[in-house]
């Protein structure tokens, strides 16, 4: 009987949408993972295309945790700010509380249930938008987990976000960090967002001024990129594969 190879589990009150590899039950293999924001929807636009890569060689096999967030405006915000729309719903800050739980219950269950390289080198947090917020607050809070990070169109504009990254020390040296922005994002926006492009620019600056090793850094651009799911998929394989590429070789110790 052929096993399913997405699991939808609740752990510590979130719903994780679990992504496992082709060939997961076909060898003891370990795996990197990556721990990717609003359920992974990313990864399930693109999940036909992930497998050929998985299967052709072009990207070694991953685990991919997707975690639902209960309120994402809370949950992937790192401080609260007031809502950019008359009437919306306010920004929490909560995203502190979401990445102690995400850390301390979430990656251990993981770690034992599945077959992971629980390293940082082969652990990797994502996000599009607030996902890709949140997942660079998790390199500030939580270095010694996260050794890798994929942010796309990052939500950089929220307010005093790149003055937060002036102002603090890097956290780890060795961190491999994808960012991308398409040009487009933002451009009709009457708010704060109107800044998403010139935001992540700027952050891309300021990371490498702090002394963010540049060959571990890398920003991408598409001038024809808006802000929405279609680029979001494209730009997060890509991002896969600079993260990883050959770099991550798979593991056949055996079982603990």
């Amino acid at each position: 009987m052929k096993k399913k190879r997405i699991i939808i589990e609740e752990v510590a009150g979130f719903v994780l949408h679990i992504y496992l590899p082709v060939h997961y039950f076909e060898s003891n293999h370990r795996y990197p993972v990556v721990y990717v924001q609003d359920e992974a929807s990313v990864v399930l636009d693109s999940y036909n295309y992930v497998d050929h890569l998985f299967l052709t060689k072009q990207l070694p096999e991953i685990i991919f945790v997707g975690i639902k967030p209960h309120e994402r405006n809370d949950e992937y915000t790192p401080w609260p700010a007031a809502s950019l729309v008359p009437g919306g719903r306010d920004f929490g800050g909560g995203a502190k509380t979401y990445l102690q739980t995400l850390v301390d219950q979430v990656k251990p269950y993981i770690d034992q249930a599945y077959r992971t390289l629980p390293e940082k080198e082969n652990t990797a947090i994502a996000g599009c938008s607030l996902g890709g917020l949140v997942s660079i607050y998790a390199y500030y809070e939580h270095a010694e987990i996260f050794g890798k990070s994929a942010l796309i169109s990052a939500s950089f504009w929220y307010d005093g976000f790149v003055e937060y990254i002036r102002s603090k020390p890097l956290p780890a040296l060795d961190h491999q960090m994808y960012m991308y922005t398409g040009e487009l994002e933002g451009v009709y926006k009457k708010t704060i967002q109107s800044q998403m492009v010139s935001k992540t620019k700027e952050a891309h600056h300021v990371l490498l001024e702090k002394g963010f090793v540049p060959e571990n850094l890398r920003l991408e651009t598409d001038p024809l990129g808006t802000h929405d799911s279609f680029f979001f998929s494209i730009r997060f394989i890509a991002a896969m594969k600079w993260l990883f590429g050959e770099a991550c070789i798979q593991s056949d110790e055996p079982l603990r």
